[in-house]
């Protein structure tokens, strides 16, 4: 296998998925009535060790939301790892309903996949599913988490 390159510390990928976890009980403007989930999936393709880095950015209907500082988490070359509405919820420190972006940066290039289910209040089944590729935004300028 050829070496793999060192990652350019003056330049990073950036990943921004859409995610909507939680219950809504009353018609709030765009969004029905019913039981909101994403599981934003990432993989490390590469066959050297990635750090990635997560933040929440908080959407706010008609100004802005708030945004968390970035936590870290290390893979290993072909590791996944899955940030779910749990971890969500506890980045907007036990919010009941969120909504934004959550935003994935890395040195290295990543799979990164969303899985949006959604279902009625009344029962716990999945009405709907659907599953979204993010694309990959490169980034000049080096960042810390």
């Amino acid at each position: 296998m050829a070496p793999q390159p060192v990652p350019n510390r003056r330049h990073h990928h950036e990943y921004a998925t859409k995610i909507v976890c939680g219950v809504v009980r009353e018609e709030k403007g765009p969004i029905n009535v019913g039981r909101y989930f994403t599981a934003v999936n990432v993989h490390n393709p590469s066959a050297r060790a990635a750090r990635v880095c997560v933040k929440l950015a908080i959407a706010r209907p008609n100004h802005g939301g708030s945004v968390t500082g970035f936590h870290s988490f290390d893979l290993k070359p072909d590791q996944a790892i899955e940030f779910d509405c749990d971890f969500i919820h506890k980045l907007a420190e036990g919010a009941p309903f969120v909504k934004g972006f959550l935003v994935i940066k890395c040195f290295l290039e990543l799979d990164v996949v969303a899985v949006y289910t959604a279902g009625e209040l009344r029962d716990s089944r999945v009405s709907t599913m659907h599953t979204e590729r993010v694309p990959v935004r490169n980034i000049t300028g080096g960042f810390e988490c």
